[in-house]
């Protein structure tokens, strides 16, 4: 059966590059065998850790621009088709929760588009 599509999973192609550490094959006669597994696992260790600060920064980078775009829309909560963006007060952040494809709506709309006029903006200086 063929996947479903979800427009809010977006792929990004700029993944970080993933550098390789330089490893050393272990030389024949060599008796630190033990000592070449601690040095792989540590090459391991250190490779996982760059891609998570690598992944950091562009979490970080994301999560500023959704912060902009909530304020630019002057909303402090987004609730739609089982996304939900909430700020944070104490603290200037960002919550962000999508429901599993299990849990979604079957029938998700588009969102509607604003209906705004200008007595709708209007200010009333007498009150």
């Amino acid at each position: 059966m063929p996947e479903k599509k979800r427009s809010h999973h977006k792929k990004v192609n700029d993944k970080p590059a993933t550098k390789k550490i330089p490893r050393q094959n272990q030389l024949p006669g060599m008796e630190d065998a033990k000592m070449a597994r601690i040095e792989n696992l540590a090459f391991d260790y250190a490779e996982l850790r760059d891609e998570r600060v690598a992944l950091s920064a562009r979490e970080i980078d994301l999560k500023t621009k959704l912060i902009d775009e909530m304020h630019k829309q002057k909303k402090t909560e987004y609730k739609r088709n089982g996304i939900t963006v909430k700020l944070t007060v104490e603290k200037e952040g960002v919550k962000v929760r999508v429901k599993s494809e299990d849990d979604l709506p079957t029938d998700i709309t588009p969102a509607p588009a604003p209906n705004v006029s200008a007595e709708s903006l209007a200010v009333d200086s007498e009150g």
